[in-house]
């Protein structure tokens, strides 16, 4: 599957089911509570799954550890890379604006990098090279044992 899909992104095969955009068209105007209260309802659908068990894991962790002064900086510094970027985006908006179409450039040719990447991330899952992949990493690497 994970070849599949690096072949859909690379455009050997084309699946509409893949490329088809299902948007609500709901016309809120921008700046606007209404439609910054949509955006952020869309924000914590889409990322819920990705927030989700780090979060709980945090929380748990928190409330089995030694204090409430753990706890409260375990969360402080979770919120804070979560939200720092948020802050960032906002406070280079007109920065990064002036700059998209440069970025839309670059774009399709990420959009390719990253198909060839799932298709040699799908063979070496099929081949087992992955596994001899990370145990390389571990061995030329012995930090990347203590991250995570």
């Amino acid at each position: 599957i994970i070849i599949l899909f690096g072949l859909v992104m690379l455009g050997v095969f084309r699946i509409p089911a893949l490329t088809r955009d299902t948007r609500p068209d709901l016309n809120i105007p921008g700046g606007r509570p209404l439609g910054a209260y949509v955006l952020g309802l869309a924000f914590a659908f889409g990322w819920t799954p990705c927030i989700g068990p780090i979060l709980g894991a945090i929380l748990t962790l928190s409330s089995t550890s030694g204090g409430m002064t753990d706890g409260i900086w375990l969360l402080a510094i979770y919120s804070a890379g979560l939200g720092v970027p948020f802050l960032l985006a906002a406070l280079f908006t007109d920065a990064i604006a002036s700059r998209v179409r440069e970025i839309g450039k670059a774009g399709r040719w990420l959009y390719k990098g990253a198909g060839i990447a799932m298709v040699l991330m799908g063979l070496a899952i099929m081949t087992g090279q992955l596994s001899r992949l990370a145990y390389w990493l571990l061995g030329t690497f012995p930090f990347l044992a203590s991250i995570g």
